[in-house]
């Protein structure tokens, strides 16, 4: 069975979980700070040499008395030394820092000597999990910078952004993460799931996280919030549960090469109620058919009851209604669909005077019954795409582009013809990144679903 992260284990403890947390960590606790840009070589020009330290964490990073070794030179960071969340330090080292990028070691230490972070192009370092190796590093220039602000891959720069984001127009990180935010079934709390994309997502595994909740919704983490530490150790899946009923978090995320961090926004929304009680939703699949599961209360007064799904977990669509009882008192619900490409499923109950309420997401996982019928090249892509998609007759279809956050990118009618059709998208309207593309016939509810990513 797969152990997930829980915020906390009961929230009838919550109080007590509030001062627990705001007396054993602070807000200060909670920055995160790493190398993000240096330059090499400058005070050979009568300049100076510098290194940014870049906060990356949910909270102030207190780097008071940290430790930046530089070569084999150790220089103590004074006291009262505060970096916000986001901000970043920089420091102007007096002396060259190699011009050769074997020859270049940095490295930053808190107060009690343990390793932050570390960057390194010598190769007696490269297989050291602590330390970065710079030694891939494309481009050319004296200034060393992520590609974007805590990504792991690093680039040689001809200019600084010494004291600003790295972050450029239609870069895109080197690790895709998409988020899903849902409500519990008993209206009491919440969850949220970070799904590592790509291929071999179990390298980035273990994933630390900082999680921080608003407890005084005043828009900001202080020290009068509540933090947790934490972590999980199964691909592709990062998921915290228990979360409080409603309100505003921020939550870091850190893969264990101790890069590519990133920072994520979310707000848990209070469940609205209504007449019709859910009491329970549940669902699984043997790859032939997918079953729910389905416990409502009513006092007579539920008008429809759907089967929704979605291939993300954000935009859905109806699949079907579900037959019930116009009656009052509790009634068990056994529904089973033909399986499809979506994976995620909700329920979705109207009552007499149109009000819709939500149950909570079910995600099922995809059992392959038959092999895809459309694959694309090249990808990645960039201003053109070519997809082969197989069809069984002459017909009309709808491709869709989806962003990882589930909105939708680009769409657009296309004619198949019986057999193989090579379709030809322009797409220079599309920004770099991962998109899962979507291809639906119009007799056929079951679309044909790919994933790409823009480079």
């Amino acid at each position: 069975m797969k152990r997930k992260s829980t915020f906390s284990s009961n929230l009838l403890h919550t109080l007590f979980i509030g001062i627990f947390l705001c007396c054993s960590g602070s807000a200060l606790s909670q920055g995160r700070v790493v190398i993000n840009e240096f330059s090499t070589g400058l005070s050979a020009n009568k300049s100076q040499d510098f290194i940014e330290l870049k906060n990356v964490g949910v909270g102030t990073a207190d780097i008071s008395n940290y430790t930046l070794v530089i070569d084999n030179e150790s220089i103590k960071l004074p006291k009262n030394t505060l970096v916000q969340e986001g901000g970043f330090f920089v420091f102007s080292y007096p002396k060259m820092i190699a011009k050769e990028k074997s020859n270049i070691r940095i490295y930053v230490l808190d107060s009690s000597s343990n390793i932050i972070d570390a960057v390194s192009g010598k190769s007696s370092e490269a297989q050291n999990a602590k330390v970065e190796s710079i030694l891939d590093a494309s481009g050319q220039g004296m200034f060393f910078s992520r590609k974007m602000d805590g990504d792991c891959k690093w680039i040689q720069d001809s200019s600084s952004t010494a004291g600003a984001s790295n972050n450029k127009m239609g870069t895109v990180s080197s690790l895709q993460i998409s988020k899903l935010v849902s409500m519990n079934t008993n209206c009491s709390s919440g969850k949220v799931n970070f799904t590592i994309e790509g291929a071999n997502p179990e390298k980035f595994f273990s994933v630390n996280y900082t999680l921080g909740f608003d407890a005084n919704n005043d828009g900001k983490l202080t020290t009068s919030d509540r933090f947790v530490n934490g972590s999980d150790s199964t691909a592709p899946i990062v998921e915290v549960n228990n979360l409080y009923s409603s309100g505003t978090y921020k939550i870091m995320l850190e893969p264990i090469n101790g890069c590519n961090q990133q920072v994520f926004d979310f707000r848990i929304d209070p469940c609205v109620t209504m007449a019709v009680r859910l009491k329970k939703f549940t669902g699984s699949s043997n790859g032939k058919v997918n079953n729910f599961n389905i416990e409502i209360e009513t006092d007579a007064d539920l008008k429809e009851l759907k089967l929704e799904g979605s291939v993300n977990g954000s935009q859905f669509e109806k699949i079907s209604n579900v037959p019930f009882e116009n009656r009052a008192g509790l009634q068990n619900i056994s529904y089973n669909s033909n399986p499809t490409q979506q994976t995620y499923f909700r329920i979705a109950m109207t009552d007499i005077n149109n009000k819709v309420t939500y149950s909570p997401i079910v995600h099922l996982s995809l059992v392959a019954s038959s092999p895809n019928k459309i694959s694309a090249s090249p990808n990645p892509f960039s201003d053109m795409v070519n997809l082969r998609v197989q069809s069984d007759k002459n017909e009309k279809a709808v491709v869709s582009f989806y962003a990882t956050n589930g909105a939708l990118a680009f769409t657009q009618s296309i004619d198949l013809f019986s057999g193989n059709n090579d379709i030809r998208l322009q797409t220079s309207q599309l920004q770099k990144g991962l998109y899962i593309v979507s291809i639906r016939n119009q007799s056929n509810q079951q679309a044909q679903i790919t994933r790409l990513m823009k480079g």
